[in-house]
C-alpha cells in the first residue's frame, strides 16, 4: 500500500527545520558575543598588568648587599647600636633623583606592646657615596642615577632612655638575635618603595651579611 505525504506534513517539517536553523544562528551569535567580551576583558587585564609591572620595575632600589660593619652591646650582651653598610643600585628606567629625596626606614616589632606601632630608625640617602672597586674610594654624590653602584651606612640604635642612665635602651631598631627587621626605601613623593628583610642570626658579628 502506497503512502502519500500531505502538503501540510511537508510544511510542518520545513517550519521545524527553519526554527532549528534560526535557533542555531541565535546561539552562535550569543556565543560570539560572549567570546568577544571575554577576549576584550582579557586584553584589558593584560594591558593593565603590563602597566603595573612597569611601575613595579621602575622607580625601585635594588639592594645588592647589606653587611653588619659595627655593633655595640650592653653589659648583658644585648645590642644597643649597630651600623650596616648597604650596597645598592637604581632599577632600569628609574629617572634621576636627588639623594635627599630617597628616604629609608628600618622597622621592627615594638617590644613593649607588639601589636602597637612598630619601632623604627629612619633617614635619607644624603650621605650616599659611589662604590668604585671595593668601595674603598668613595665619592660623594647629589643625584642618584641608573647604572651606578652606591653605598651608604645606616645607623641603627635605640631612641629612648627609659631609666635615666644616659643609655638609650628602647625604641629604634638595632639588630636583635634571631629577628627579622624590614628595610624600606621610598622614592620621594611618588609612592614607589622597595622593602627588604634584614635577617639576624643567633650570633651577631661584624662582617655578617644580613640580606
Amino acid at each position: 500500500m502506497r503512502r502519500n505525504c500531505s502538503n501540510e506534513s511537508s510544511g510542518s517539517a520545513g517550519i521545524s527545520a527553519m526554527i532549528i536553523f534560526v535557533a542555531l544562528i541565535l546561539v552562535s551569535a550569543v556565543v560570539s558575543i560572549v567570546v568577544f567580551q571575554f577576549s576584550q576583558e582579557l586584553f584589558n587585564h593584560s594591558e593593565q598588568d603590563a602597566e603595573d609591572t612597569q611601575v613595579i620595575i621602575q622607580g625601585k632600589i635594588m639592594v645588592m648587599d647589606a653587611t653588619l660593619t659595627a655593633i655595640e652591646l650592653d653589659n648583658n650582651e644585648n645590642p644597643l647600636h649597630a651600623t650596616i653598610q648597604i650596597t645598592l643600585e637604581m632599577s632600569p628606567g628609574t629617572p634621576d633623583i636627588q639623594d635627599d629625596e630617597i628616604k629609608w626606614a628600618v622597622l621592627c616589632e615594638n617590644e613593649n606592646t607588639p601589636h602597637q606601632t612598630r619601632w623604627s630608625n629612619e633617614g635619607n640617602l644624603e650621605s650616599i657615596t659611589t662604590a668604585t672597586g671595593s668601595g674603598s674610594d668613595p665619592g660623594a654624590v647629589d643625584v642618584v642615577e641608573v647604572g651606578i653602584t652606591y653605598m651608604i651606612t645606616l645607623s641603627l640604635h635605640h631612641t629612648t632612655d627609659t631609666d635615666n642612665d644616659d643609655i638609650l635602651d628602647q625604641g629604634g631598631c638595632p639588630p636583635n638575635y634571631l629577628e627579622t627587621h624590614t628595610l624600606i626605601f621610598a622614592m620621594g613623593n611618588s609612592g614607589s618603595y622597595t622593602s627588604w628583610d634584614l635577617r639576624y642570626d643567633e650570633k651577631l658579628e661584624t662582617g655578617d651579611r644580613i640580606i
